[in-house]
């Protein structure tokens, strides 16, 4: 009978260990759905962080603008990035949600953005275990990123460009050239006469650099070349305003505030002379995108030294590749964080 029980008493500790490590299996593929403000920098900002397993890679995605957080479309456009992916949303500060929260944010600068970055970076690998992750930067976010890993590269497996930022300056030149070719063709003498007017300064049109971007801006939807595929406009204009706590954001109010106070670290970044970066790199680029000229980034990836480079094209956007082309942005993500 002693042996009887003492078999008993083994195989229930068997088991009970089996079941200890059958929870603790299971609950690293518990739903993650985090929202929260957290502390980066002295500024509360708001993170938000989905997926299906703690075992997964994390992606830090970091938004453009400046001051257009891209939280409520990633929700509605590439949702399916957290069924293989931690997805991590973050409103820098003094946009979205951070900016909902503090309307008087300070310390807007590249530095200050590329420090909230790498201290989220840091309590996202503490609390999911990750000795690195990935990191991608949308436009303006392609600035904080592509600064972030070339401070921090240790804590980054790679990096994604998506409609990369090489030099604001040269790409308005570019971008004017191909709209004044646009423009001839079609006969188009109000935006010929505009043109002119940005080529010259004249202020009139625009008193800052900031607000010659905007005028372009506006020329190039004329003729497509910020938004390739215009069936996505309604879309995303349908994301923005389909989530409650987005619904009372002013949006054009958030991008001014950042805008602004970021106009100097906009035209003044040039990554023209960039010759090395020490992880894999990847580069998605709309083929039509002349808001951000994408001929700019291939000149780059041809003299830039890293582990691994590659651009991947998306024939069929210009600027937003994620929510003019979902499914093959997804896709592409998940490709590469598979890697």
């Amino acid at each position: 009978m002693k042996k009887v029980a003492a078999i008993l008493i083994l195989l229930l500790s068997l088991l009970s260990c089996y079941s200890q490590k059958t929870q603790l299996h299971s609950s690293n593929h518990q739903d993650i759905k985090e929202k929260f403000l957290m502390n980066l920098g002295g500024s509360k900002q708001y993170v938000e962080i989905t997926g299906k397993s703690s075992d997964n890679p994390i992606l830090l995605f970091i938004h453009g603008g400046p001051g257009w957080p891209q939280t409520p479309q990633l929700r509605y456009f590439n949702a399916d990035l957290a069924k293989k992916i931690i997805l991590v949303t973050w409103d820098q500060r003094g946009c979205g949600r951070s900016y909902l929260n503090d309307s008087t944010a300070e310390n807007l600068s590249l530095d200050q953005m590329v420090s909230d970055a790498h201290e989220l970076t840091q309590f996202l690998k503490v609390k999911y275990k990750k000795s690195k992750i990935y990191v991608a930067g949308y436009s303006w976010g392609s600035i904080v990123g592509l600064s972030l890993i070339q401070k921090y590269s240790a804590d980054y497996i790679a990096y994604i460009g998506i409609s990369q930022v090489i030099n604001l300056n040269q790409g308005m030149a570019i971008t004017q050239s191909w709209l004044t070719k646009k423009a001839m063709k079609q006969k188009d003498t109000v935006t010929l006469q505009t043109l002119d007017k940005l080529k010259k300064g004249d202020s009139g049109v625009c008193k800052n650099p900031l607000e010659c971007f905007m005028s372009q801006y506006e020329l190039l939807s004329k003729y497509h070349g910020a938004v390739f595929n215009s069936n996505s406009d309604k879309e995303t204009e349908k994301a923005m305003t389909k989530y409650d706590d987005y619904k009372n954001y002013d949006w054009n109010k958030g991008f001014l505030y950042s805008a602004v106070r970021l106009e100097k670290d906009m035209f003044s970044t040039d990554f023209s002379n960039l010759a090395k970066i020490k992880i894999p790199v990847y580069f998605i680029e709309g083929r039509h995108d002349w808001n951000v000229p994408a001929v700019l980034v291939d000149k780059f990836v041809k003299q830039l030294n890293a582990p691994k480079k590659e651009i991947i094209w998306f024939e069929n956007s210009g600027h937003g590749p994620l929510e003019e082309e979902p499914l093959k942005f997804n896709r592409t993500i998940i490709d590469i964080v598979s890697k």
